[in-house]
């Protein structure tokens, strides 16, 4: 199977497309992919081995958002049974088990290079009255550490950000999922890039709108009850635009 490369203007069909799933299913879309976001987040925090079981469930929360995605753009609700599907598929089970553990390794290599890279910098931070002197940290930014540890983690996504959906619906085995999902994505870093360009962009403008809109009319205190929402919607934004991407990409569920 041969991904396909995507155009410049992709990233604005990408948006373009995810709207049109949200608007035929708002609350649905919203549900599924504040789900996702939220259920890692919680993974992540847990103490110990949080990361590694965030990355474990990151395959299955992936084929939700992408399904649920395919089925709203189709006129459907987005549905959970996708999760029970999978999880009751051994062979699939595995497999999705398997491209998490490849996200968990990329996390956690990421993580300890961070460390191992910042500890020198980090250290020559100060506490001043029991705050962090702001001065001594922008004096002492570990750079190196931070770039490295953002390639790191950026090859990661790139291995599995197709990966699930290839295993899924292609049939494909772990190692020739992640080829192929990492080749795809390096195929198309183009687009991708200005896709999170434009999502950043958007997410950026909207904060400060409301920031400054709160401000002027002294509402100030409840701006965080306008933010949230707002944050839900961007987020359903950007993971509605996976679906598209993937048929850019790597064609629909079933054509090879």
């Amino acid at each position: 199977m041969q991904g396909h490369i995507a155009s410049f203007s992709s990233p604005v069909k990408w948006l373009r497309e995810g709207f049109h799933a949200i608007r035929l299913a708002p609350f649905g879309m919203v549900s599924i992919c504040i789900f996702y976001a939220f259920t890692m987040s919680v993974l992540g925090a847990l103490p110990m081995l949080g990361l590694v079981i965030a990355a474990f469930f990151m395959p299955f929360g992936t084929m939700l958002v992408i399904d649920g995605t395919r089925q709203a753009s189709e006129g459907r609700q987005p549905a959970y049974g996708i999760l029970i599907d999978l999880f009751k598929d051994p062979v699939k089970r595995s497999r999705l088990m398997r491209v998490g553990a490849v996200y968990a390794l990329f996390l956690l290599i990421a993580n300890y290079l961070y460390i191992f890279m910042a500890v020198d910098e980090v250290s020559q931070w100060k506490v001043v009255d029991g705050r962090l002197d702001w001065a001594s940290v922008y004096a002492n930014f570990p750079w190196s550490a931070a770039i490295v540890t953002v390639v790191v983690y950026a090859l990661g996504q790139m291995a599995t950000w197709f990966a699930p959906a290839l295993v899924t619906w292609k049939n494909m085995t772990v190692g020739k999922s992640v080829f192929y999902s990492f080749f795809g994505c390096l195929r198309n870093w183009l687009a991708i890039l200005v896709l999170l360009f434009i999502i950043f962009g958007i997410t950026v403008a909207a904060a400060f709108a409301v920031i400054i809109l709160c401000d002027s009319l002294g509402l100030g205190d409840v701006s965080i009850f306008i933010l949230t929402p707002i944050a839900f919607f961007l987020t359903t934004v950007a993971y509605s635009t996976i679906w598209p991407m993937w048929v850019d990409i790597f064609g629909d569920v079933n054509s090879d």
